[in-house]
């Protein structure tokens, strides 16, 4: 068995021939066994780095496609990118948001200071209030309901400015 610091590929037992498939340390492999599970080790889970916990945590949505960024212009974490998901992502500070401004700004608030939803059926992207007493900022006004936002716009939130860089939309969307 490989060590706790080793990633794993694991398969199921195959039905035919009762032998267990696994793979110590290998690339990712293409199975079309929707039962195959990668374990990553705790340290990776772990790290010091906020933007790679917050690609890699066990709740994270890895497993989904990214539909945008939200990309760290000014402020602590400047140069991270962080992935967007299909539907509601809450963004704040602490490890339940499913993005993640971690980076040390303290006036960002620990659950949701905002959300930025993208809407499947209608392909756009939308940013509103998170429901606390800290405000969210499009450009240099308050979002005090939700807002429509296409690309490059810049979000203010406690002392840190993002870029929202859209992937998916009107000319582009993932095939289910």
């Amino acid at each position: 068995m490989a060590d706790d610091d080793t990633t794993r590929i694991i398969t199921r037992k195959n039905v035919n021939t009762n032998e267990t498939k696994q793979m110590v340390s290998a690339p990712a492999v293409e199975d079309d066994d929707p039962h195959t599970r990668i374990f990553r080790p705790k340290a990776e889970l772990n790290s010091a780095n906020s933007s790679q916990t917050n690609l890699t945590k066990p709740d994270s949505f890895d497993s989904e496609p990214v539909v945008g960024w939200l990309v760290v212009i000014d402020g602590p974490g400047k140069g991270q990118g962080l992935k967007l998901g299909y539907g509601v992502n809450s963004i704040g500070r602490g490890p339940e948001s499913r993005v993640s401004l971690d980076f040390g700004d303290e006036e960002i608030s620990r659950q949701t200071h905002a959300m930025l939803t993208y809407d499947t059926k209608g392909r756009k992207f939308y940013i509103q209030h998170g429901g606390g007493t800290n405000l969210t900022y499009l450009g240099d006004s308050p979002v005090l309901q939700p807002h429509e936002i296409t690309g490059r716009e810049v979000i203010s939130i406690g002392n840190t400015k993002l870029s929202f860089v859209p992937f998916c939309g009107p000319d582009f969307e993932w095939k289910a």
